[in-house]
């Protein structure tokens, strides 16, 4: 069965006079991008890297984000790509957590990576831009022009190709496991859900590669695409490039859609060779649906997935958007599953209901995880025995089997397409030694959709302010992740267990909302 080494050696050697990713002195061809594949599997084996290994990725959108992928891929080593704009200490939990043989990260890594490293010894390399002990051009440009091709590591498809870290309710990261057969199902789903790609067409990353975009982005490489990375999301920018380059593929977060709209509803550019926009990782108002579709016309694809069960599981496609000007609540849901997806809406014991019946959506098929790195005991809460995975969501299919998400039986919280767990914040919070109590919950934002709000309660007689919360947060985690409403309270509600009342504290910022997730 195909491997991710077989898909990325075949793109290099099909492709390889056509354009790859754009560098800093033009386009790279796939020809080059092999190069480069060589000299960081050759520099990463000097540094005593080896098959199997993790390699944690804290990168933005850069070339080189797509130059590790193929290195990883072609290696058999572990891709543990992160957020680049999570803290340092983060990083370095994760780096722990997974025995990362190497780390490839920002400069503002690098000084929480270093100051860890003690307890960290399996780190055999720290790459950074400018700092760490190659830098990031030594790692992707070195003198080694050696023309052999990268030994065939002999991965099998269900050996590890990834780790997608995530959190739970203890707030410790985790990650969900991608093998190579998973990672190729995925490939593959994005084939079916997507418009035919093939070389010439341009596929722009503003959205993260080390999430979705990413994701989707390579798809569109194993099929002779070239990669524009964007580091920043400007939307005038973004759409004097997509005229500039005649980009046919813009993977997007629903926040970044609905900006992108705003701004092409009052500009003149020439979108006019997109021919798709895949986007998920959060929710999408109906309006906000329809508006991007009247700009862009129908190139719209909303996918819904997990990190524990990669994206597209269901595609509204684009004649599903345009199908929503008779069925207007067809703009609601996620789409269809796709044929290889198998998507039951159950009980709470387990058992299929009805259309229109809303329960705990659960997933079976080549693109769920076999499991948590090294956590049996969390693997066991969502994975069950017959492959079934739990995903946490509420929903329900309706009679022509659209999925609709409602609610979370997590209590996570998703912001401008980002993953916040309320227990992470929470600890960070609590670290203060002014803090006794914590809630944080999420609530709906014009903006990000969702936004984290902190409700606490102080020790008695300590003198505790708002920015002595937010800054709590600064000192430990990711910006993003930082409250944007807080509550200092005498006291959290409880429930009739005597436990902090966490939904009747969410039930009170979503009073007069169908649906408990962002839009």
């Amino acid at each position: 069965m195909t491997t991710l080494v077989d898909l990325t050696r075949r793109a290099h050697e099909r492709y390889s006079p056509h354009p790859a990713v754009l560098g800093d002195t033009g386009w790279l061809t796939f020809h080059d991008l092999a190069a480069a594949a060589r000299r960081i599997v050759r520099a990463l084996d000097r540094a005593g890297v080896r098959r199997g290994d993790r390699v944690v990725i804290a990168l933005g959108n850069r070339p080189e984000s797509l130059m590790l992928d193929h290195a990883l891929f072609r290696a058999g080593l572990v891709r543990v790509a992160v957020s680049e704009r999570l803290h340092g200490y983060e990083v370095s939990d994760i780096t722990s957590d997974c025995s990362a043989a190497a780390a490839v990260v920002e400069p503002h890594h690098v000084a929480p990576l270093t100051k860890a490293r003690p307890s960290l010894p399996s780190l055999r390399t720290l790459i950074a831009p400018d700092a760490g002990d190659i830098t990031l051009a030594e790692l992707v440009g070195s003198d080694d022009d050696d023309p052999g091709d990268i030994p065939d590591p002999g991965v099998t498809p269900d050996d590890v190709a990834a780790l997608m870290y995530t959190s739970g309710t203890t707030g410790r990261p985790k990650g969900a496991i991608v093998t190579h057969r998973g990672w190729v199902a995925m490939v593959r789903a994005f084939w079916a859900a997507l418009p035919p790609m093939q070389p010439g067409d341009v596929v722009l990353h503003v959205a993260p590669m080390s999430h979705f975009g990413g994701s989707a982005g390579s798809a569109a490489t194993f099929r002779g695409a070239a990669a524009l990375p964007v580091a920043k999301f400007e939307p005038e920018r973004i759409l004097r490039l997509v005229e500039q380059h005649r980009v046919t593929v813009l993977p997007l977060v629903p926040t970044m859609m609905k900006e992108l709209t705003a701004a092409a509803e009052h500009a003149s550019y020439d979108l006019s060779s997109l021919r798709a926009i895949p986007y998920g990782g959060s929710a999408i108002s109906a309006a906000g649906a329809a508006r991007a579709r009247d700009v862009f016309g129908d190139v719209l694809y909303q996918c819904y997935g997990l990190s524990e069960a990669l994206a597209p599981l269901t595609v509204l496609s684009a004649r599903d958007h345009a199908d929503a000007r008779t069925y207007p609540d067809r703009l609601t849901s996620a789409g269809r599953p796709l044929p290889e997806v198998e998507l039951v809406v159950t009980d709470a014991a387990g058992v299929a209901v009805p259309p229109g019946v809303m329960g705990e959506v659960r997933v079976r098929g080549e693109q769920v995880m076999p499991g948590y790195w090294r956590r049996p005991e969390h693997t066991a809460e969502v994975l069950l025995p017959d492959g079934w995975l739990r995903t946490g969501d509420i929903g329900r299919l309706d009679a022509d089997g659209y999925l609709h998400l409602v609610d979370r039986q997590r209590d996570i919280i998703v912001s401008g397409g980002f993953t916040i767990y309320p227990s992470e914040v929470e600890r960070a919070i609590a670290a203060h030694p002014d803090v006794d109590d914590v809630i944080v919950v999420g609530i709906p934002h014009e903006r990000w959709g969702e936004a984290v709000a902190a409700v606490v309660v102080p020790r008695p007689g300590a003198d505790l302010s708002t920015d002595d919360v937010i800054k709590a947060c600064t000192d430990r985690i990711a910006a993003y992740k930082k409250p944007v409403h807080v509550e200092i309270v005498a006291e959290l509600p409880v429930s009739s267990t005597g436990k902090p009342a966490r939904r009747e504290i969410r039930d009170r910022f979503w009073q007069h909302r169908d649906r408990y997730v962002g839009q």
